[in-house]
Parts: C-alpha cells; structure tokens; sequence
C-alpha cells in the first residue's frame, strides 16, 4: 500500500508506541501492526545513513531519531552506513566515504546508540552482499525503473550520480539490507527513512512476496515490513531538501562556527522556514524550546529580534553537534 499522511486515528496509535518521538514522523505505510507489543519479539528495525559527506542537520535529525526510536522500542536495530552503494550511486572518491564511514559509525554511537542491541555496519558485509546476490532474481529493470528515488533527477543535473548500474546496484544493496531480518529469523521488520527513500520499501516488499510464490526457487521468508518516513528537512535557499550533495542547500557537521553562523543567521526569505525545521528536528531542544522558536518564526516580521535570538542559539547547538562529530575522526 502507498504511504500516507499519518491522519488524527493513525498518529494517535503511532504515539500510543513511541510517545513523544511521533512527531518525528509524517507518513506510514503498514507500521501499526509491526509497532503492536505482542510482536515486538520478533520485530527488527532497520535505518541508514549515506557517508558521501558530513551530515547535514537534515541526517543529524534522522540519527537523533534513530536512537530516540531505538530506546521507545527496545528492538533490535540494523543501521547501515552505505559505503559501497555510495560508491555505485554517487560520485564521490572512495577514500572519502570510507573516512566520512568511520567517522559516521563512531558519531552514531557518540549520540548514544545501543551497540548491544544494533547491527551496525557497513555495506562491505559478506552476507549483505551475498543476499544482493539472491534476491535480484526476483527484481527486473522495469521494477527499478518504477521505483527509485524523487531527487533523482535534481541530482544527476547537478552531475552527482554514478552509472545507471551503480545507481541499481546500489538499490539492490539496500533492499538486501531491508530484507536482512528475515534471514536472521524476524518476522516483521519497520523500514525507517526519509520519505524520498521509501521506494526501497516497495522493492523489498515485491521480494518478499515474490519468493514467497516462488515455491521451490524461494528463500523461505515469512513475515511483514511495514514503514516509518522521517518528517524531510528543507533545504535552505529553497532547496526542496538539505542534501550533503548541495551545499548550498544545508549547514553541516565539517562547517566552521562562522560558516554555520552565515547559513543560520542569514535572513534569505526563502532559507527560514528550513531554519525552523532545523531547530525542531535536529536541535535536541526540549517541548518548550521548539515551542518558543516556532512563536518567535511566527512574529519575525514584527518583531525580528526573537527570532535573531532563536537562531543565535541554535548555532551554539549545532557547534556542539560539529565538534563532536570532529572529535569523531579518526
């Protein structure tokens, strides 16, 4: 079934399971059930993140989520940092992810990722790789072709993409990854990504029923995936999204203070609605802090001052953020 916006019924039941960290999340795709405790037993979560450069504060939102979604649910966790589907998709020096890879594994935990409770790897996996292997005989070009992914486009016209095999390839790598669950016994896996990225979702499902109906050429998988999209972040400048492939469209973790303070206190019309969703995603601030931002973004054009304040602020924390991730490297 296609992902929805979350209505009254729906974000109620979803709140019911993760509390406060609901409100990271604007659609759903078959999730409730795989939320419901009495499957919890058998339920895997799986994310991931692209190392092609310092996250973004859109990425530093989804990571902040993850581990809030990792400590509501108590389930184990699959966190894949995508070096080798990078390589295939995007054009980026392979030296480069594997630094930004380390650095990316070492700041996950940093921000209090459960390592006992998590899976975290990355695509240099012998059995990811072999389960790519199995599954692509259940996924033609055409299936590719239908599903993949929104800024696609946006990307290949700012010379960013790889080959279109990479492209696929690195696909078939992360519908292994979502798929990986299964092989290890779960019966039920929730995807969890941004909404851009939940085609991946509709590629793992058509493996899992096609195996299913593949009677002796299938792999014995059983169970259900159901999906959570991340609320997206949006660029500055207009920018539809905060991609760490347009810099111009986002302040990230490798920035300098002053960079940072450029992006954040500019009063670019067009870049303040993303500063907002910034400081209500990936700030870490309490109910009250994000309450008083979105007043403050309210009135600034009466009363500019606030909102000056409001973002001053937020720089701190993003700063704090940034040195952490520095102190990461390796």
């Amino acid at each position: 079934m296609p992902a929805i916006p979350m209505d009254q019924p729906t974000t109620e039941a979803v709140a019911g399971h993760l509390g406060p960290a609901a409100i990271r999340f604007t659609h759903i795709d078959g999730a409730v059930p795989v939320l419901e405790p009495d499957v919890r037993d058998s339920t895997a979560i799986v994310t991931g993140f692209g190392p092609t450069n310092a996250p973004t504060a859109g990425t530093l939102s989804v990571m902040l989520g993850a581990v809030e979604l990792q400590r509501r649910l108590r389930a184990p966790m699959t966190v894949i940092v995508s070096d080798l589907g990078a390589w295939n998709s995007r054009n980026v020096a392979w030296s480069t992810l594997v630094q930004v890879r380390d650095q990316m594994i070492a700041f996950l935990v940093a921000l209090g990722l459960d390592r006992e409770a998590t899976e975290l790897r990355s695509h240099l996996d012998h059995a990811n790789l072999v389960r790519a292997g199995r599954i692509a005989r259940y996924l033609s070009r055409a299936d590719f072709q239908e599903h993949r992914e929104s800024l696609l486009e946006l990307y290949s016209d700012h010379g960013l993409l790889g080959s279109e095999v990479g492209v696929v390839t690195d696909s078939l790598y992360t519908v292994a990854d979502v798929l990986g669950p299964f092989d290890h016994g779960a019966k039920h896996v929730l995807m969890v990504s941004g909404m851009e990225e939940a085609y991946f979702t509709d590629l793992a499902r058509l493996v899992l029923d096609r195996q299913a109906n593949a009677g002796e050429l299938g792999l014995g998988w059983t169970g259900n995936i159901g999906a959570l999209y991340f609320r997206v972040l949006e660029g500055l400048a207009g920018y539809p999204k905060m991609s760490k492939s347009i810099p111009a469209s986002s302040i990230h973790l490798n920035m300098a203070p002053d960079e940072v303070a450029a992006r954040v206190m500019s009063d670019d019309r067009d870049s303040q609605p993303a500063l907002l969703s910034a400081i209500e995603l990936a700030s870490g601030w309490d109910a009250a802090g994000t309450a008083a931002a979105r007043e403050a973004f309210a009135g600034r054009d009466a009363q500019p001052g606030p909102w000056r304040e409001v973002r001053a602020e937020f720089c701190e924390t993003f700063n704090r953020y940034a040195t952490l991730w520095k102190q990461c490297a390796s």
